[in-house]
Formats: structure tokens, C-alpha cells, sequence
């Protein structure tokens, strides 16, 4: 029963993020077009990429740990100070570093030095964004559904009206300020939260010599390794299709994966704060084994069959969650789906490696995902492909990767 309530408050609280991400894209493409869509896709990866580094990105870390000394208080309240400490100074050291260098950012991000001041903006927002995510992260390590909920939807209701009028009224700089303030107002729930919880005021600052920033260092080794795959990648690989193919064609990719990334939020985010705390607690590699067996079989079955609507639906959802104008993605997404199922299946795997900080299994395998997506976008780009080889390639990548997590775990298990 436990968990399917939180399988349930989890749905229901990233379902809100998924409806409030499919109106800020649809928004942007009744007021900007496909054309902007591709303009802003740059900026919405440099979002994303500061929302994942934001505080270090311990957020998985910070889980499993919290996960290991909940019936520890003393051991707990050390580490999640350590924890605020280390996520507080990581912040800082990235707010200097984005704001110094502003506008050279915002000219390879825009194509315009113009924009730095939404550069310098984002710098202070990443601020909010590492403490909304370092009470999410305390929360999921004690298993409590009900504050990632809270948080998750009363964000998601406050940035919905507010994003609308921005974009409504200021079209390209309000679609700016709206996707910042889409991760932002986490911070709002989150702190009243953070003041109602046994945390408040008990709260320390810590020595850099904690042995606790070590281990929280090698998580964000790990988060690095995923920005690099992931976000940096999406932007190198966006540079190669607008070069080739023009801002139409980067438009209807960026849709793909927007669309793509919502609705693959609601595995990632159930596997890491619902399988992620399982593993860490569990040292008998056979169970281990046998739990990622079930929750691959869980997960694949779950997916195929909202894909499986979502594709023979294709027409309706496009129009519904983006444009007409968008209708040539229906020809195309059937590679983002085929694609997503192995990247989803592999993470199930993957995510043992986080509960257990496989840190040099963890780089390997995110370097090695970014590196083969962009190599093999390349070679599909200079031979002219077109879009539907770029997205065959996101296919190829995810397959190889997920027959490498198979092999991965089996010699896990058995060794």
C-alpha cells in the first residue's frame, strides 16, 4: 500500500509539472512559433543544466544519505547541515562564475551579448533552485511523498498564471523570465515547508573538512557527468541542425524532446526518490538484482503503454499540447518513443549505480551516452540525413546503452 500511495502522490505531483511544462510550451508556440521555439531552446537547456548543478546537484546524494541515517537523529541532522553547508557554497562559487561571465554566455546562448542581464538573473535564481531542491531532497530520503507534492504542485499552480501573463505581455523577454520562474517558485513551498519540518533552526554551519563533502563532492561529479551528456550535448547538437536545417527544423526537435523530457520526469522521478532510497538500504546484490528485474519489468510495461496511445494519438496530442504548425513532428516521434523506451529501461539500471555512488561507473556511462549520441548525430548531419537522422540516432545511442546497463548489472550480481 505504501507504495502505491506514493506512486500515486508522486503521478499526481509531476503531473502538475508535466501540465505546467505543456503550457509554457504551447504558450511560447502561440505567441513565438516553431521558430522561437527553437531560439529559446538554448536558453531553457542553460535552465535546466543550472537547475541540475544548482547547490552542487546533490540532490540524489543527499536521498541516499538521508535514506541511510533516518533512525540515526544525531548522524541526520549532522549531515543534512553539511549537506545545506555544501550546497550553499557550491551556489555562491556558480552565481560568481555565471555572472562574471554574463555575457559571453548569453552571446553563445542568444547569439546576442544583449540578453546577459537574464544570464545574471538565472545566476541568482540557481540560488532558489539549489535550496528548493535540497528540502525535496531531505524529504524524499525520509520517504515523505507528501512534502515533494506539496512543493511540486503549489509551484506548479503559482508559475502557471504567472507565465501566462508573461509571455502574453512580453512575448520573447517574458518567455525568458517564464521558464526561470517555472524551476523558481519551488522556493516559495519549499520554505514554508523547511520552517514547519524538525529542521528548522537546528541547522549548522559546517567545516570544509567534513568527511560528508567528500562524499557529496563525488555526486556532483556524477551531476557534471549528466549536464555534459545531457544539456551541453542537446545544445551542440541543436548548433548542428540549425546550421543545417534552420530554426524550423530545430524548432520541431526542441518539441520532440520537451515533450520527450515531461513525460519521461515521471519514471526518473519515481525511481529516484522511491528505488533509489530501496537500493541504498539493501546490500544483498541477489535481492538487488531481483528488484531491478521488477521494477524494469514495471516500468517498461507502464511506459509502452502510454506510448503506444500517445502514438496512435499523435495528431491530437501535438495540436492539443503544442500547434498545428507543429504537425510534422507526427512523422518523426515515433523515433523519440522507440528511443525513450531504452533510455527509461537503461536508467532502471543506471540508478543503482547512484544509490551505491558508483562514481567511475556513473561518469563512464553518462560520457559515454553524450559522446555516442553526438558522434553518431554528426556522422547522420554530414551525410544529410535530415531531422529524422538525428532523432535515429537518439534510437541507436539509448539502444547501445541499454544493452551495456544489461550486461552491467548481470556482472553486478554475479560477482
Amino acid at each position: 500500500m505504501r507504495a502505491i500511495y506514493s506512486i500515486a502522490l508522486t503521478s499526481v505531483a509531476h503531473l502538475s509539472k508535466i501540465v505546467t511544462g505543456f503550457i509554457l510550451i504551447k504558450l511560447v508556440a502561440m505567441y513565438l512559433g516553431v521558430e522561437g521555439l527553437g531560439k529559446l531552446g538554448n536558453f531553457m537547456n542553460a535552465v535546466a543544466l543550472l537547475y541540475l548543478l544548482a547547490g552542487g546537484g546533490v540532490i540524489n546524494g543527499v536521498v541516499k544519505y538521508v535514506a541511510e541515517y533516518n533512525n540515526r537523529p544525531r548522524a541526520l541532522l549532522s549531515f543534512v547541515s553539511t549537506a545545506a553547508t555544501y550546497s550553499f557554497i557550491v551556489s555562491v562559487l556558480i552565481f560568481l562564475l555565471v555572472a562574471t561571465f554574463s555575457a559571453r554566455i548569453s552571446s553563445y546562448v542568444f547569439g546576442s551579448s544583449e540578453y546577459f542581464p537574464a544570464i545574471i538573473f538565472l545566476a541568482c535564481a540557481q540560488l532558489g533552485f539549489a535550496f528548493s531542491n535540497m528540502v525535496i531532497g531531505v524529504a524524499n530520503g525520509l520517504r515523505d511523498t507528501k512534502t515533494f507534492a506539496k512543493i511540486q504542485i503549489l509551484g506548479n499552480s503559482i508559475a502557471f498564471p504567472f507565465s501566462w501573463y508573461l509571455i502574453a505581455e512580453y512575448k520573447l523577454l517574458g518567455a525568458i523570465l517564464a521558464i526561470v520562474f517555472s524551476y523558481l517558485l519551488y522556493v516559495f513551498p519549499a520554505f514554508y515547508l523547511f520552517v514547519k519540518s524538525k529542521f528548522w533552526g537546528r541547522i549548522f554551519f559546517t567545516g570544509f573538512k567534513d568527511k560528508g563533502f567528500l562524499k557529496l563532492f563525488s555526486y556532483s561529479l556524477m551531476v557534471c557527468a549528466g549536464a555534459i551528456s545531457f544539456p551541453l550535448v542537446e545544445m551542440l547538437v541543436r548548433e548542428m541542425i540549425i546550421r543545417s536545417y534552420g530554426y524550423q527544423a530545430a524548432g520541431l526537435w526542441q518539441a520532440s524532446i520537451r515533450l520527450s523530457s515531461a513525460y519521461l520526469g515521471f519514471f526518473t522521478i519515481f525511481l529516484a526518490y522511491y528505488f533509489v532510497p530501496l537500493i541504498s538500504a539493501e546490500n544483498n546484490k541477489n535481492e538487488i538484482g531481483r528488484m531491478v528485474l521488477k521494477f524494469l519489468i514495471f516500468v517498461s510495461v507502464i511506459f509502452l503503454a502510454g506510448a503506444t496511445v500517445f502514438y496512435i494519438r499523435r495528431e491530437f496530442f501535438i495540436g492539443l499540447l503544442l500547434s498545428h504548425e507543429f504537425e510534422p513532428l507526427g512523422d518523426l516521434i515515433k523515433y523519440q518513443l522507440l528511443g525513450d523506451f531504452f533510455k527509461i529501461s537503461a536508467y532502471v539500471i543506471g540508478f543503482v549505480g547512484v544509490a551505491k555512488a558508483a562514481l567511475k561507473l556513473y561518469l563512464a556511462a553518462e560520457l559515454f551516452q553524450g559522446g555516442a549520441f553526438l558522434l553518431t548525430t554528426w556522422l547522420s548531419v554530414q551525410q544529410g540525413f535530415g531531422l529524422e537522422g538525428v532523432l535515429v540516432s537518439y534510437v541507436i545511442t539509448n539502444f547501445i546503452y541499454f544493452i551495456l546497463a544489461c550486461a552491467g548489472i548481470v556482472i553486478y550480481v554475479k560477482r
